[in-house]
């Protein structure tokens, strides 16, 4: 099975009412391959009702073709053949007070794990109001989506068939591609497919009114990351680092697309920077001053400095962890403000 295998079943599929077929209308835009998983991108530029009749008949030849294949069907906004360069339209999102990114240069350095106990600290500031969550998670990472993890067990996400409505736990509001898909199928997507998926979670989520909305970026300047700067109009970015020489040049380079993009650089902060000894001191059991240059290099400041606590990596993080945390919701809101 490889791509010309796909796209001769594909021609099978006809675009109504026509007889011709979304192959030979060159309305497949990307066909990737990962063992028995296959993402296929296509563009019909037509409305819901013709897309689900041609994803419908795509995923039936498909099957007969391939029993034992995986497909993802994703239909795209857009043609990327034909995509300009996009900047933010300053109505996405309107409704979120404050857009945040949470980012890095490398994986590795716990970003994830940043990202989600940031959203817990706001949301103790910003409890839910009438019944509303004021904090919202969008979960970005869609090859390696962790929210869904760091939170426990979450319910599902609703629809409306117009939209989707995201589950909330502890005063936040969540959506993941971890909600959407099975984790035993990879992802496998890039480019226009990751734009979609962005534009979803942006424009087909039913958010409501928000304080803060943090947005759970990649590693890296890959598509997803180039997509979300280009998508939404983010108020600030906060670059996660560790006391590595590596990951603080990779989060220095990374950071550089918040500086083309004109968001604004809020601090860095410095992950499993130290061990809490029972005496009340700190052991820097992975060096230090590295945080300090990235920052240095990118005109900031080193806003929070996080200890080594794997109870942040569940749904209930100690009580250390969770002044740390405060501290670092506090400095944020305070830049912003």
């Amino acid at each position: 099975m490889d791509k010309e295998s796909i796209l001769k079943i594909l021609a099978k599929v006809k675009y109504p009412p026509y007889e011709k077929d979304i192959v030979t209308f060159k309305m497949v835009k990307e066909v990737r391959i990962d063992g028995a998983t296959a993402a296929i991108g296509i563009f019909t530029g037509a409305d819901k009702q013709k897309n689900e009749i041609i994803e419908k008949s795509a995923l039936e030849e498909l099957k007969k073709a391939f029993p034992e294949l995986h497909p993802q069907i994703v239909f795209l906004e857009s043609d990327p053949s034909r995509q300009a360069a996009v900047m933010p339209n300053s109505e996405t999102l309107k409704n979120a007070k404050f857009k945040i990114a949470v980012a890095s240069g490398k994986g590795g350095v716990g970003k994830s794990t940043v990202a989600a106990n940031l959203a817990r600290a706001l949301a103790k500031i910003y409890p839910p109001k009438d019944g509303e969550a004021q904090i919202g998670l969008m979960d970005c990472d869609i090859h390696g989506p962790s929210a869904t993890i760091l939170f426990g067990d979450i319910p599902s996400p609703t629809t409306d068939g117009e939209k989707i409505f995201p589950p909330a736990a502890n005063g936040i509001k969540t959506i993941s591609m971890g909600m959407l898909v099975d984790d035993s199928q990879p992802l496998i997507w890039r480019g226009p497919m990751i734009t979609s998926a962005i534009k979803q979670f942006t424009n087909d989520v039913e958010w409501g009114k928000l304080e803060f909305m943090i947005l759970d970026l990649p590693p890296g300047t890959g598509d997803a990351v180039i997509s979300a700067t280009q998508i939404i109009p983010l108020d600030g970015a906060i670059i996660v680092t560790t006391a590595n020489k590596l990951a603080e040049k990779t989060a220095t380079r990374g950071a550089k697309i918040f500086e083309k993009t004109n968001v604004k650089i809020l601090g860095i902060v410095e992950n499993m920077a130290f061990m809490q000894m029972p005496d009340g001191s700190k052991m820097k059991i992975f060096g230090k001053g590295d945080a300090q240059d990235c920052a240095k290099e990118l005109s900031t400041k080193v806003i929070a400095e996080i200890p080594i606590d794997t109870s942040l990596q569940t749904d209930a993080p100690s009580a250390q962890a969770e002044a740390v945390f405060e501290n670092l919701a506090k400095e944020i809101i305070a830049s912003l403000s």
